[in-house]
């Protein structure tokens, strides 16, 4: 019976993929050395050219397999390099650049975040007020819109596929926890890192796009939680005092996901040429479950897709 080298090739390239990703999760190698190795990226090319040489030759299944085998190794590596691939953007603020604003909300809110490379910290407060310090080292400063029961807060510069067309923001952003909140934040490049303890969210949503952002939830209040993880690393560590249900995505990206103890979670996962990471979760029917789950007190139902992508469970370490 013939063999479909087509299959053959297909087969070989998301083996490369998958074991790339599954050799960094367990710690044979980092981010750092991923990054490093990345540079040899023209080999991939020269293996393709390769390949397509020996097609007809009596060496073609083999130059076949090498040409299939480094787009895999080359696109897994790139999937762990991504913390380290993010755009270097920021900057220290120019002097007298920093500019403060603050408020407080009468009732419901909500807050838009537009952020376009450089760092972003959102931390949380006791009660109804809000303050935010922005700057960039260009010596622009962020634009901040305030209209009836809405902020928006939005980079003073623009981002592009192939980098800043501004210094970098620096933002310093902090949230009241006695106000219910919709919030919905878009980072483009860069480093964001929200701790979000003690907010009321009614929704909670999230889009990475060339950046590295962490997310931590787990003391606050979430209604509906939404991220897309795009040519990025993200991590979010779920809320455990309520039951949530959560929509994340990720492309060409990594997305770890974390569940605090006591919370019972249930993942709905669909790869494509991806690598999936399920962690101490346990197969039921077509779903997977942490052990115990229909006995903990609060519960997530959370529906993952991932395409080119590596996503992890609780892995070891947390989601830092």
């Amino acid at each position: 019976m013939a063999v479909d080298r087509r299959l053959v090739y297909v087969g070989v390239f998301l083996f490369a993929l998958g074991g790339v990703t599954l050799a960094a999760q367990g710690g044979v190698f980092g981010s750092d050395e991923a990054a490093q190795a990345l540079r040899l990226w023209p080999v991939a090319i020269i293996a393709l050219g390769a390949g397509l040489l020996l097609h007809r030759t009596r060496f073609g299944l083999a130059g076949g397999l090498v040409a299939a085998a480094m787009p895999g190794l080359l696109l897994g590596g790139a999937l762990v390099a991504a913390p380290r691939l993010v755009p270097e953007c920021g900057g220290t603020p120019q002097a007298g650049g920093v500019v403060s604003r603050q408020g407080t909300f009468d009732g419901p809110a909500s807050v838009d975040l537009t952020f376009a490379c450089g760092d972003l910290s959102v931390i949380t407060a006791p009660g109804n007020g809000w303050q935010i310090q922005t700057g960039d080292a260009a010596g622009s400063t962020a634009t901040v819109a305030l209209t009836p029961g809405r902020l928006s807060v939005a980079s003073s510069g623009e981002w592009h596929a192939f980098g800043p067309l501004h210094g970098g923001d620096t933002w310093q952003l902090s949230l009241p926890t006695a106000t219910s909140l919709d919030l919905a934040a878009e980072i483009n490049a860069g480093r964001a890192r929200l701790d979000l303890a003690g907010a009321q969210l009614r929704s909670a949503s999230f889009t990475v796009d060339a950046g590295d952002a962490r997310v931590d939830l787990s003391g606050a209040s979430v209604g509906h939680l939404s991220m897309d993880v795009n040519a990025a690393a993200a991590s979010v560590v779920l809320p455990v005092s309520q039951d949530l249900g959560a929509d994340l995505s990720v492309s060409a990206g990594s997305l770890k996901v974390c569940a605090p103890s006591g919370l019972g979670l249930r993942v709905h996962a669909t790869a494509v040429l991806a690598s999936a990471n399920y962690g101490d979760l346990v197969r039921v029917g077509d779903a997977w479950e942490s052990p115990g789950y229909a006995m903990a007190n609060h519960h997530a139902d959370v529906t993952i897709a991932a395409t080119v992508g590596s996503v992890e469970i609780n892995p070891q370490g947390g989601c830092q």
